[in-house]
């Protein structure tokens, strides 16, 4: 069953979970700025202390120089609280940490309750990974720095409302005006947001499939078309930045203009009171002291309601990667460390070894248009079937909907006559290994590529099977050479029987290929079916090459939609119950 995506959470309560995940980093980074806050009411207060002893307006009870001995005491445990600050470092890189596992451990789940909807390009999963992550990230930290702020302006606040209420409350209008001007702007702060970060989505995504196929770029002489493109990008990326950063920067400005206006005003009122005697020079410094940090107040509430805004957005394309848009998916405590809990899904539950696998009525449409529909397959356990046609005939939809890869609309898949709920989460290793028609490979080295993360008791074995044992002899540090982005040191054969080396260094019981043999010539095509169907393996291949057709147990043609012939050693299919649509 799919979820239904969910209506986008609310930032205040992501915010609160989050939080929530580390409490104790959490509660020392806001003591640490609730203190430094504090400790400015303590330093105001004695400044008040020193300047009344001094013009004998209130003496207070201890001399002068014990108050400035005082003083200096308190702005020493200020500087003392400043280097902790390393806490809120920490605590940052905890919680950015926690964002950016979920959502990367969402992506690489297949199928069940924990897989999320696959981002539309790696550049947009990036950006969305990076970028979102740290504006959430910020918006967090502003929670903080005006949590801690407001302590500081209720006890400054008290103290002056004590001294001189007019004064007192004049600083709190800057306040009202930051808010109603940032309310008005509220909606365009969430749609320059969400423009600039779809535009670096794009640029990201250019790039990186840019650099994964150079080779393509060079042998088409497209670098001119690639760099145009990405200038028309960038350029699109600049107008939405500037647009967002104006935007941004005005209402910082305005918050700083009333903030030296709040001072002005202040100081005006302060100088009236001096003169009517009704005012000491004592509280006056208190008053001086408390206004440079206190009329802050509205510009850190005018960036926590522009951070706010932005947060949204950011959940909102955060989300997007989750299962059903899923908050408490974004937010889930999990440990960090890879020790602790691996970052991808958890070992698969043992399957009984296969001995029959069943497709009955598959129905599967492809955003194309094109699809399969009432497919009926019998693969008996260590049969060679292949499924041929012409292209566009649905051979790979066929598998993928078999997979779970494509959601299917009606039909069931058994194994052993056990209907399968959710073919994605279900065929992964060891029950099933799949290469596609184009290999996958990361810029590392042709082992790490092979294993990905898996011990290499299987390593040999599998370059065996794969005939790409004499290959490996050739490379310059055999296994351990850097094959370069997507293998590109590697031949198109070679990084094809890599991918399949790869898929067997994990044993599955059922071995599926898309066409991966169309890179090899005729002699290492045959050596390669020859390894492959001496290991027992159940295999299901999507190939139209003669080679393979005439080593295949049972062989499914397909035309414009049709089966219009069957070839099978034994009785698995029975004829006219797939048909396919273009």
């Amino acid at each position: 069953m799919i979820n239904q995506p969910t209506s986008p959470p609310s930032p205040w309560l992501v915010a609160a979970r989050l939080a929530l995940y580390r409490p104790v980093l959490f509660g020392l980074s806001f003591g640490q700025l609730a203190t430094w806050d504090s400790l400015l009411l303590v330093t105001g207060w004695l400044l008040q202390q020193v300047f009344d002893a001094l013009t004998g307006d209130r003496p207070a009870g201890l001399d002068v120089f014990s108050i400035i001995a005082l003083l200096a005491a308190a702005e020493a445990a200020r500087l003392l609280v400043m280097w902790t600050g390393v806490v809120r470092t920490k605590t940052s890189q905890q919680l950015r940490g926690l964002l950016r596992l979920n959502l990367l451990r969402a992506q690489l789940h297949s199928g069940g309750g924990e897989a999320g909807p696959p981002a539309t390009s790696p550049g947009d999963a990036v950006s969305r990974i990076r970028d979102d992550v740290d504006d959430f990230q910020a918006f967090l930290e502003t929670i903080m720095n005006v949590a801690a702020h407001v302590i500081l302006t209720v006890g400054s606040l008290t103290i002056m409302l004590l001294a001189e209420p007019l004064i007192a409350l004049a600083v709190a209008l800057p306040l009202l005006a930051v808010i109603g001007v940032t309310r008005l702007v509220r909606r365009r702060i969430g749609v320059d947001r969400a423009a600039f970060r779809q535009a670096t989505s794009a640029v990201t995504a250019l790039l990186g499939e840019t650099f994964g196929s150079v080779l393509a770029v060079k042998s088409a002489h497209a670098g001119d078309g690639i760099v145009r493109r990405l200038a028309t990008l960038n350029e699109r990326r600049r107008r939405t930045g500037l647009r967002d950063q104006v935007l941004t920067s005005a209402l910082g400005g305005f918050n700083r203009i009333t903030v030296d206006l709040a001072i002005g005003v202040v100081l005006l009122l302060a100088v009236h009171a001096l003169r009517n005697g009704s005012f000491t020079v004592g509280e006056l410094a208190l008053f001086v002291a408390y206004l440079g940090h206190l009329v802050w107040l509205p510009y850190y509430a005018g960036q926590l309601l522009t951070r706010h805004r932005q947060a949204r957005v950011a959940v909102e394309r955060m989300t997007t990667l989750l299962p059903a848009h899923s908050a408490p998916a974004l937010v889930r405590h999990r440990p960090l460390h890879p020790v602790d809990e691996p970052a991808g899904p958890g070992p698969v539950a043992a399957a009984p070894p296969l001995r029959r696998l069943a497709v009955t009525g598959l129905t599967a449409v492809h955003p194309s248009g094109r699809g399969v529909h009432d497919v009926e397959l019998i693969i008996d356990r260590g049969s060679f079937t292949a499924i041929t046609g012409t292209v566009g005939a649905g051979k790979t939809t066929l598998v993928r909907a078999l997979l779970g890869l494509l959601p299917s609309r009606a039909g069931t898949v058994s194994w052993n006559g056990a209907v399968i709920d959710d073919p994605a989460a279900f065929f992964t290793p060891p029950r099933s290994g799949y290469v596609p028609q184009v290999p996958l490979l990361f810029s590392e080295t042709l082992r790490n590529n092979l294993l990905l993360g898996r011990d290499d008791a299987e390593l040999d074995r599998a370059v065996r099977t794969a005939a790409l044992d004499r290959d490996v002899a050739t490379l310059p540090a055999g296994l351990d050479t850097v094959i370069g982005a997507r293998g590109v040191r590697l031949s198109g054969g070679q990084a094809q029987r890599a991918a399949i080396a790869r898929a067997l260094t994990a044993r599955p019981q059922l071995l599926i290929l898309d066409d991966v043999s169309s890179a090899l010539d005729v002699r290492t095509e045959r050596e390669l079916w020859d390894r492959l169907s001496g290991t027992g393996l159940t295999l299901l291949a999507i190939t139209n090459r003669p080679v393979t057709l005439a080593r295949a147990d049972q062989v499914v043609h397909l035309d414009h939609g049709r089966i219009d012939r069957v070839r099978a050693r034994e009785p698995l299919l029975a004829p006219g119950r797939v048909t396919l649509v273009s």
